[in-house]
């Protein structure tokens, strides 16, 4: 009786078509674990790109305000080189610091566009806003007190920047009969709707001396 013989390779082309499958499903496996690590190191990526964005927009803002402020508090008493030192009206400094959120100060701005060449100018937080308060006169005599220099307008776009703390003292410096001040500032801003906040301090040395 003939005896009928398995041929040798059908074993072992069972195995091999059998271990494919399994290597396909386990390559699969690795792909779609290797697609979602890509895809959530992509998204992490472009998360912390887009906040440093927004963290670099809102250092830029606080610096150039910064920059603006200091600019216009290194002018203050200027008179136009006549000798003498302007003060708000009522004032008993050069620099005056309200309530440690509010900062005046007075100076002779030639060339005004309005023609009032002595401006008086007030910073101050109100709310959650910076704002900077101008009115210019025309004469020393008509120089104005702290709390009468209106016309105020943010700094910032109020939809985008808060202003959390906004902290203003100021110091005399006196030598040889002579004084200046010092004010230091400090302003913490946030954008909310990102969850960013960033602080910057300068002191600034007013340029007229008394």
């Amino acid at each position: 009786m003939a005896t009928m013989l398995a041929k040798p390779g059908s074993r072992s082309l069972r195995k091999q078509k059998g271990a494919s499958l399994i290597e396909l499903m386990v390559a699969s496996v690795i792909g779609v674990f290797a697609i979602a690590i890509i895809g959530s190191v992509f998204i992490t990526g472009h998360r912390i790109a887009k906040d440093k964005g927004i963290e670099l927009l809102l250092l830029q803002n606080l610096t150039s305000t910064m920059q603006v402020m200091k600019e216009d508090i290194q002018r203050a008493g200027y008179d136009g080189s006549n000798g003498e030192s302007l003060k708000l009206l009522g004032a008993a400094n050069t620099i005056n610091v309200s309530g440690g959120v509010e900062v005046g100060f007075v100076y002779f701005k030639e060339g005004s566009t309005d023609g009032k060449n002595y401006r008086n100018i007030v910073y101050k937080k109100e709310g959650t806003r910076l704002k900077i308060c101008e009115k210019g006169v025309l004469t020393p005599r008509n120089i104005l007190a702290h709390d009468q220099v209106t016309s105020c307008y943010s700094l910032f776009d109020d939809s985008i920047i808060s202003v959390d703390d906004l902290s203003i003292s100021s110091q005399v410096l006196s030598k040889n009969g002579v004084s200046t001040t010092l004010t230091d500032l400090n302003i913490v801003a946030s954008i909310p709707s990102a969850g960013i906040s960033k602080g910057v301090a300068i002191t600034i040395k007013q340029r007229n001396w008394q």
